[in-house]
């Protein structure tokens, strides 16, 4: 039997009615034929069968019947009646039990046969192609469910791995971007920047968004620890190696297998110890301290210094060998000096963090208490902002609204104090106000520190009333409600 061509059953108790329309249909089908429904069941049970053509009377069953068992048991197979003229009522029961696709009277003609089995052929086939489709966009759509729900996963998860770098500066969404790129590579990085601008946060970041996020990550201080140390810390050590060792202990290295070993202040390691770690990064592999053999490990590497790396290589301090195997992709960290428009949203972060740390209300920052914030120049960066805040909660005491005062001491001469009148450019509150700025600002962070505290002038002089704060400025209410919330200043 050709497994390609469709099968038909013919049924009929007239052997001779069964070879005709065997005859004129097998050179296209695979014909099967059964001399009543009982036979015909029993081909069902071997057989694959697309079109069943079966008389109406039979000894037995009659084909309405049958046919109604075929629509119930197979019901892809394409019923085909055949009937005397004076079977009005056969045709009407088939049509009712059995839902017949066609019927034919006797006697037919043999090409009619034809178009109605080629025609019946077709609708099967048409049903199968369209459940196959069917089949496959539902296994298409299942796959997709599934990777919706993976990237949803992978969305939120880059999500709250981007959550604590917090920041809509220019400087931060051009690293922000970078990042973004370096989700799916697996490149060593390089982040430098001053202390306190979140070098640590930027690792979590590539690795807890990254292809690596289900792995560990392991962090390493290579500051003010001894080579010796260091070096255990590292690459692990065998019992017996040194004083104390009475056990095998794995190192950070091997414990970050397969994920992410993030190395910080690493231009403060030693040249001895830099020479160690290029030996693991060129070759992958690493000894543990007093053994012999060596062990492959996989482990992307991140590292971050508050260095000039590059000077120090000119220095013979830092190798150079190293810094450009640590340095294939650099990043740096921006200073918070470089993204004072962060300090609203960071300070406001800050106050809802610390405020849930000591379970308080959230208080609000007084439109002075943020011009000194902004006009500070923050040496210490983004840390130094946060300590700042957690100072001034507590000092607050029960006031809902953290005031100048409340800051620390350094802060108080950031800029001048609110005074009761509104100067106008030339005039003394002016000169008094850009006296107060630090010496050390470049000239725009100057112009912005002064004119937030030329708005909170105005504000507070005009009670909050916008409309008369923009006059008094010279500006128009828009352009005011947009330079407030540029600076976080709320009105009143």
């Amino acid at each position: 039997m050709d497994p390609k061509k469709p099968t038909l059953l013919v049924v009929d108790d007239e052997p001779a009615i069964v070879s005709s329309i065997i005859r004129s249909l097998e050179e296209e089908y695979e014909c099967l034929g059964a001399a009543n429904a009982a036979e015909g069941r029993k081909l069902f049970e071997t057989h694959s069968i697309t079109c069943v053509i079966s008389d109406q009377r039979m000894p037995g069953e009659p084909g309405s019947e049958f046919l109604a068992w075929v629509r119930k048991q197979h019901p892809d197979t394409i019923r085909i009646l055949i009937t005397g003229f004076s079977d009005f009522e056969s045709v009407v029961a088939a049509v009712n039990q059995g839902q017949i696709y066609h019927f034919l009277h006797k006697p037919w003609e043999p090409i009619q046969l034809e178009v109605v089995v080629r025609q019946a052929v077709q609708v099967h086939q048409l049903t199968e192609e369209n459940r196959r489709l069917q089949s496959e966009l539902q296994s298409r759509n299942r796959v997709l469910e599934r990777e919706n729900l993976t990237l949803k996963s992978d969305t939120i998860q880059a999500s709250a791995a981007f959550r604590d770098l917090i920041g809509l500066s220019a400087p931060m969404q051009r690293l922000k971007d970078k990042l973004q790129a370096l989700l799916q590579s697996q490149s060593t990085v390089l982040v430098t920047g001053e202390s306190g601008t979140g070098k640590e946060l930027v690792a979590r970041a590539l690795h807890f968004a990254g292809s690596r996020k289900d792995k560990p990550f392991v962090a390493q201080n290579c500051a003010a620890l001894p080579d010796s140390i260091l070096e255990s810390e590292l690459f692990g050590h065998v019992k017996g190696a040194f004083t104390h060792a009475t056990e095998n202990r794995m190192g950070i290295i091997e414990s970050a297998q397969a994920g992410t070993l993030f190395l910080d202040e690493v231009g403060d390691m030693t040249l001895t110890m830099q020479a160690k770690l290029l030996r693991f990064l060129q070759e992958g592999v690493l000894t543990p301290v007093g053994g012999r053999t060596e062990k492959k490990v996989d482990v992307r590497v991140i590292a971050a210094t508050h260095r000039d790396l590059e000077a120090m290589v000119k220095d013979k301090t830092f190798r150079e060998d190293l810094y450009y195997r640590l340095a294939v992709v650099p990043l740096r960290t921006p200073a918070l000096r470089e993204r004072r428009d962060d300090i609203p949203v960071l300070s406001e972060f800050f106050l809802r963090k610390k405020a849930a740390k000591f379970s308080r209300p959230v208080p609000r920052l007084a439109p002075e208490t943020l011009a000194r914030l902004s006009a500070h120049n923050f040496p210490g960066n983004v840390r130094e902002l946060e300590n700042a805040v957690e100072y001034a909660l507590n000092m607050l005491g029960d006031r809902g609204v953290v005031l100048p005062g409340d800051l620390p001491d350094r802060f108080q001469g950031s800029d001048s104090a609110p005074a009761t009148g509104v100067g106008k450019p030339g005039t003394g509150a002016a000169g008094e106000a850009a006296a107060a700025l630090p010496n050390d600002l470049l000239l725009d962070e100057a112009v912005m520190a002064l004119e937030v505290e030329w708005i909170n002038r105005a504000m507070l002089t005009t009670g909050g009333n916008i409309s008369q704060a923009a006059k008094v400025l010279g500006l128009s209410r828009q352009g005011l409600h947009n330079k407030l919330a540029k600076y976080g200043i709320r009105g009143e």
